[in-house]
């Protein structure tokens, strides 16, 4: 027998009797079909093993905790998406445990104590979640995708001696925290015991502050006023003035003011005015019900507590639909420094929102590449403009980064974005040289990386190797992009695209999955490339899911809704409903008179695979679009 350190990943199914019990078929065929598409591609690309598997579960090593852990996280984040349209209680969920431990190796099999702990810690995982040892949590130093939730030792079955554990945090937003277990009620009332003989001991030379979130009754928005906005909505309420706060509440005031100004500045959000959310000042209102009568999903509350010259700002985001807290934060300033004050928390506060709620983790590189707060403003602001993909759109987003560019000509970051101009002007038809333009465009991206090398640019040389189809090319600059921001939502949605196109659609997709998670409020044109990868693995319903998603939006990219009618038509074609597929595309008809075969052809040139192309053409020739 050969012993050897090892990565081992258990995987168990969760409720598989139960399952079996309601839909033995049904169940077995999805679970194959998981298998199929997700787990095993997963599992290879990692460089995993499977050791064995049961009819719910399996074992696996891999030769890092790094490939694990990406591989758990890939699959469960993908299952959740894979099994979202069914009833939380018919869904398939996996918990999975990791740990890093000696195994014997014997016959193709594995034993040992680490085989062990690893079943126990997949016992620890919720539904749909992972657990990890201290052992291989000690591994994945600098890991920011996922967020940790330290667990503490625990003791666990026909183990000795107690195991650290941790919980992964999937969410995206989450990416980077590092959590401690809550405790429990016994141990809150001993600290806040605690607490109380401290302050009191404190009262004569200092303060004590202490704050406990705590969550609320979920919002049904369909009980809402008024209809949400489509965009991410945000009332800012008065925040509250304590402590030496006699004459002093213009301090609170002036805050909340300049943070509804400051969120002002974001294309990306609604932000309630101050006659509007001041109608609240000096209440004690429920997050739940504020909501509900102003039509908003996000509140931001806080309080400034005063105590002589010293000022503690703390601010505060809930999320109504979801009837939690998403996040706090905190600053201490004095008096003197109440100007720097307002501006820094609103401009923390504009930062985190944007990470929670629209661009996500890029936000603070963003925020550096741009040179600032002031000039990051005007870059997401003709962003906003440039994926209108209109002559209008390009214009503004024109004025916006050439004003950006005359103020640094040098900036990597100004080029950066004179190159997607240059980029955009051939993919919307207002080129009057395909070749100049392209070649300017490239002569931007080049002149940014000469400055500064970053992703972001990275994904631009990607998208301009794409369009001389140069697919090998494009996919370097993709893993290039990849490599250096691995997080990033930009890079996995942009680089997914090209390797989707370059003749790697599985990848791609994964990526651009993962880029739509980890963007909340991701770019419109994403859907598209999304669903037309969807459409060559066979994913018909997810397809179609997105694509209505889509034109039930009030999406500004003039492209989005004419690609998401034109897949259902695909779709209906694809899965043998020729009447259906008719139907819609008289609606296709409508929406765009002069769509044709050709045209699809056209706008899908630069893919790899002319096949599947020529193939999604002929459905729509199939379902009555004409072919020119």
């Amino acid at each position: 027998m050969e012993r050897r350190l090892t990565a081992i990943l258990v995987a168990d199914m969760v409720g598989y009797s139960r399952l079996m019990e309601q839909d033995e078929s049904g169940t077995i065929l999805r679970q194959k079909a998981h298998r199929s598409a997700l787990i095993d591609p997963s599992l290879t690309a990692h460089k995993g093993r499977v050791v064995k598997t049961t009819g719910d579960g399996l074992l696996a090593e891999f030769p890092s905790v790094v490939e694990a852990v990406s591989c758990a996280v890939e699959i469960q984040r993908e299952m959740a998406l894979r099994e979202v349209d069914h009833a939380p209680e018919t869904r398939i969920e996996y918990r999975i445990g990791i740990h890093l431990g000696d195994v014997f190796h014997e016959d193709g099999d594995i034993h040992g104590d680490g085989v062990n702990i690893a079943a126990r810690l997949e016992a620890l995982a919720h539904p749909g979640g992972i657990c990890l040892s201290g052992d291989a949590y000690n591994q994945l130093r600098g890991v920011t995708d996922v967020g940790f939730e330290d667990l503490n030792e625990v003791q666990v079955k026909n183990i000795a001696r107690p195991i650290r554990a941790w919980r992964i945090l999937l969410d995206p937003a989450q990416g980077g925290i590092k959590a401690k277990t809550p405790m429990t009620r016994q141990r809150k009332w001993s600290l806040a015991a605690l607490v109380l003989v401290i302050s009191i001991g404190l009262l004569l030379g200092g303060f004590w502050w202490l704050h406990t979130p705590s969550d609320f009754e979920p919002v049904d928005p369909a009980d809402m006023a008024l209809e949400l906005p489509s965009n991410p909505s945000i009332a800012v309420l008065p925040f509250t003035m304590t402590g030496d706060a006699n004459g002093r509440d213009w301090i609170a005031d002036a805050i909340s003011e300049s943070i509804i100004s400051t969120l002002s500045l974001s294309p990306d959000m609604v932000v309630l005015s101050r006659s509007t959310t001041f109608a609240y000042k000096d209440q004690k209102p429920d997050p739940a019900q504020i909501a509900s009568d102003l039509g908003v999903r996000y509140i931001l509350s806080g309080s400034v507590v005063s105590l002589g010259e010293k000022l503690r700002v703390t601010a505060e985001l809930a999320d109504a639909i979801k009837g939690e807290q998403i996040w706090s934060l905190q600053r201490v300033s004095t008096l003197d420094d109440l100007f720097d004050l307002q501006d820094t928390i609103s401009r923390q506060v504009f930062e985190e929102m944007s990470v929670s709620l629209t661009l996500g983790e890029d936000t603070r590189s963003w925020i550096e590449l741009a040179g600032g707060f002031e000039n990051y403003v005007q870059v997401i602001n003709g962003r906003a403009e440039f994926q209108k993909f209109s002559p209008e759109g390009h214009a503004n987003a024109g004025r916006i980064y050439q004003n950006l560019l005359r103020k640094n000509p040098e900036q990597a970051f100004a080029n950066y974005l004179m190159g997607w101009l240059h980029w955009q002007k051939v993919i919307i038809g207002l080129s009057q040289d395909r070749s100049k333009d392209l070649a300017t465009a490239q002569r931007f991206v080049d002149k940014a990386l000469a400055a500064q090398e970053f992703s972001e640019a990275y994904t631009l040389a990607a998208v301009l190797a794409l369009e001389n189809k140069l697919h090998a090319k494009a996919i370097v600059f993709a893993d290039k992009a990849l490599a250096l921001s691995p997080g990033s939502a930009e890079a996995n949605a942009i680089g997914g695209w090209t390797k989707a196109a370059s003749g790697q659609p599985r990848e791609g997709l994964q990526l651009m999955e993962l880029g739509m998670r980890l963007e909340p409020d991701y770019p419109e044109w994403l859907p598209a490339p999304v669903n037309f990868a969807r459409l060559e693995l066979g994913r018909y319903k997810d397809a179609e899911r997105l694509a209505r998603e889509v034109l039930a939006s009030d999406t500004k990219d003039v492209r989005a809704k004419p690609f998401a009618a034109s897949m259902l038509v695909a779709v209906a074609v694809f899965q043998g409903n020729i009447e259906e597929a008719r139907s819609r595309a008289k609606d296709f008809l409508e929406r765009v008179p002069h769509a044709s075969a050709a045209n699809a052809r056209q706008l899908r040139w630069q893919y790899k695979n002319q096949n599947f192309v020529d193939r999604y053409a002929k459905a729509l020739v199939q379902a009555g679009i004409p072919e020119n």
